[in-house]
């Protein structure tokens, strides 16, 4: 699964350089505020229940929970979409192409539906079917977004993207065609009470987390337009693309060694794992932003022909958020190993509040520069901060 994660992120990071030369920064803002709304409506779509997939004690189990689920996430969505509108239409409808929302709606539906099959396939330790799906994802997704760019220069990057989704559909319905059966309702009902902590406390912090992951995007698309939208997005995409891969690969094994250690009171054992993670990760990162803003820089500069304005100065700036970001993220599983669950949740309103007040400053000077800055700043402290608590209580208690 791990090799199929690498592939298929090279495969995302290469071709997303190229097609950002190709399609420009408005098309890449578009894309940047599609991925954002529909990367939000995913984890509101399933409340969470999807999490019951995996963790069922039978087959049976977990092919119910699909069902109900694939039922679920129409309404959920729909709801979602409903109140978005509303709440949004003083600003977001105005500024923004109505086909975005109506597209970011058809796109919320299909993306949740695929992470619920995978959810299914995650229970039946289908892990190549997995592997070879992201592969399959990034290399279609990126085919048609090439093929559709004579036809759309603005949206051919998110019609290339839901093609490829709705593709991919196809094949889970097809593949799990046989786990689709009638709901047991008063066997999800038993399950759902027993399971009600996911919706009262797991839910609440996913969604603050997700806006606080996903908001900007949209946010600078509103208030500063598709241009400034796109170099925003494609600099996080190529600053994170090492974060994705050293959080693939060491997030789930740290997960389940330290729930083991901390079961077996090993704490010294626990710090000095997450220790040895953190600095591995830090060297890592930091060789990377250390390229990235020396040679890689006048690589894209070569390659753009200095077209997108202010590309080297976002990379510089948030290349402190994306540093402190990743010396935390891959290690992020100790709030629910240590029941920590309060200081995640005050952590991810925190990275909230940041983004609204980043992008209300640069609003009132009318000045990106401004949102990035106080973004990547306080954002980082942040990560910085709760870095050093976990670090500390360890060291405490070991």
């Amino acid at each position: 699964m791990f090799k199929g994660t690498i592939i298929a992120q090279i495969i995302a990071v290469l071709a997303g350089v190229y097609l950002a030369k190709l399609y420009g920064e408005e098309a890449y803002g578009f894309l940047g505020g599609f991925i954002s709304i529909t990367s939000i409506a995913s984890i509101i779509g399933t409340l969470e229940l999807n999490n019951c997939i995996i963790t069922s004690k039978t087959e049976k189990q977990s092919t119910n929970w699909f069902n109900f689920i694939l039922v679920l996430i129409p309404v959920i969505v729909i709801i979602f979409f409903l109140q978005l509108f509303i709440l949004s239409n003083f600003f977001f409808i105005e500024k923004i192409d109505l086909s975005i929302f109506y597209l970011s709606f058809i796109g919320s539906l299909i993306i949740t539906y695929n992470l619920v099959h995978q959810n299914l396939f995650t229970y039946q330790k289908k892990f190549t079917t997995l592997s070879n799906i992201k592969i399959f994802i990034s290399i279609c997704t990126v085919i048609f977004q090439f093929l559709l760019f004579g036809h759309f220069n603005k949206l051919g990057l998110i019609f290339g993207f839901l093609i490829a989704q709705i593709l991919l559909l196809t094949y889970n319905f097809n593949k799990n065609k046989k786990s689709i059966h009638n709901i047991v309702f008063n066997k999800i009902k038993k399950d759902i009470k027993s399971n009600n902590r996911l919706i009262k406390f797991l839910l609440p912090s996913n969604i603050i987390n997700s806006l606080a992951n996903h908001l900007m995007p949209i946010l600078i698309l509103t208030f500063f337009g598709a241009k400034e939208a796109g170099v925003y997005f494609f600099s996080i995409k190529v600053l994170a693309a090492p974060l994705f891969l050293i959080s693939s690969s060491i997030s789930q094994v740290f997960y389940q060694k330290s729930s083991e250690l901390n079961n077996n009171s090993n704490r010294s054992e626990l710090y000095a794992t997450t220790k040895k993670i953190v600095t591995v990760n830090l060297v890592i990162i930091i060789s990377f932003l250390f390229f990235i803003n020396t040679l890689g820089i006048h690589f894209l500069n070569l390659l753009f022909e200095n077209q997108w304005e202010n590309l080297n100065l976002y990379i510089l700036i948030l290349s402190f958020l994306i540093m402190a970001r990743s010396s935390f993220s891959p290690i992020s599983s100790l709030i629910i190993v240590l029941d920590k669950n309060l200081i995640g949740l005050i952590f991810n309103s925190y990275l909230l509040i940041i983004n609204i007040i980043a992008i209300y400053t640069g609003s009132i000077y009318n000045n990106i520069l401004h949102v990035i800055f106080i973004l990547s700043l306080f954002g980082g402290i942040g990560y910085f901060v709760i870095l050093c608590f976990f670090l500390n209580h360890l060291k405490k208690t070991k």
